[in-house]
C-alpha cells in the first residue's frame, strides 16, 4: 500500500490454520519505520492538575522521515486505505490487553474537514472493538501550538457516556508533548476510571 509494488507472502502453517490480518506493506517499506523508545518523560506534568493521569504509555514507532511521509499521506491527503498498514501490529498488541479501548476523538469541525477519523480507522482495520466515551471540546490544532501552550491549555475533552471503575486504554495516532493524552486521561479518571494507559502508533 505504500510503494505500490506487487508482492506475496510465503505460505506457512500458521497462516493456514490461524486467522491473521494480512500485512499491507512489503518488507522493504516496513523496514524504513523505526521502533520507538520505551521511555516517556512525564516531568512536565508534575505539580499540575494532570499529574498521575496516565499510568503507562506505549508507542509503536518513532517519527522518522518514513513515518512523516506516511502520516502526511494518510491524514492530510486522506488516503484512508493506509489505515491497514499497521493493522496486524495494532491487533496483536491490543487483543491481549485487558481494558476497554477508547479512541482520542476529533472535533466535529475537524472530522468534517478530514472526512474520516484517522484514529478510529486504525482500530477498525485492526479489528479492535472500541467505545467512544469522549468528545473534543475545542477545534484548535495542538500540533500548531508550542509545548508551553499545549501544557497550559484548558481541558480539551469531556466524557459523554458513563465511565465505569475499570481499566481503559486510550488510543491515538501520535504522542508529542503528551498534553492530549494527559488531558483525556484526567477526564476519564475524574469520571470514574480505575486506571488509564495510552497506546499510540507514533512517538513524536
Amino acid at each position: 500500500m505504500i510503494c505500490g509494488s506487487i508482492f506475496s507472502r510465503p505460505a506457512t502453517w500458521r497462516r493456514l490454520f490461524l486467522y491473521e490480518i494480512e500485512i499491507a506493506s512489503c518488507d522493504r517499506c516496513h523496514q524504513k519505520f523505526e521502533r520507538a523508545e520505551d521511555s516517556f518523560d512525564f516531568s512536565d506534568f508534575i505539580g499540575t492538575a494532570y499529574e498521575g493521569a496516565v499510568d503507562q504509555v506505549t508507542s509503536f514507532y518513532a517519527y522518522n522521515d518514513a513515518m512523516k511521509n506516511y502520516l502526511h499521506q494518510y491524514k492530510f491527503l486522506q488516503d484512508i486505505a493506509l489505515a491497514g498498514v499497521f493493522a496486524r501490529e495494532i491487533n496483536e498488541l491490543l487483543r491481549i490487553k485487558q481494558g476497554m479501548v477508547v479512541p482520542i476523538p476529533m472535533h466535529p469541525e475537524k472530522l468534517k474537514e478530514r472526512t474520516f477519523s484517522q484514529v478510529e480507522e486504525l482500530l477498525s482495520k485492526a479489528e479492535i472493538p472500541f467505545q467512544n466515551l469522549l468528545v473534543k471540546t475545542t477545534s484548535s490544532v495542538q500540533g500548531k501550538k508550542s509545548k508551553k501552550e499545549r501544557l497550559e491549555a484548558g481541558i480539551l475533552f469531556e466524557s459523554i457516556k458513563d465511565v465505569q471503575p475499570v481499566h481503559y486504554i486510550l488510543f491515538d495516532d501520535i504522542y508529542t508533548t503528551g498534553a492530549t493524552i494527559h488531558h483525556a486521561a484526567k477526564v476519564m479518571k475524574d469520571a470514574g476510571a480505575k486506571s488509564v494507559e495510552a497506546i499510540t502508533l507514533i512517538k513524536g
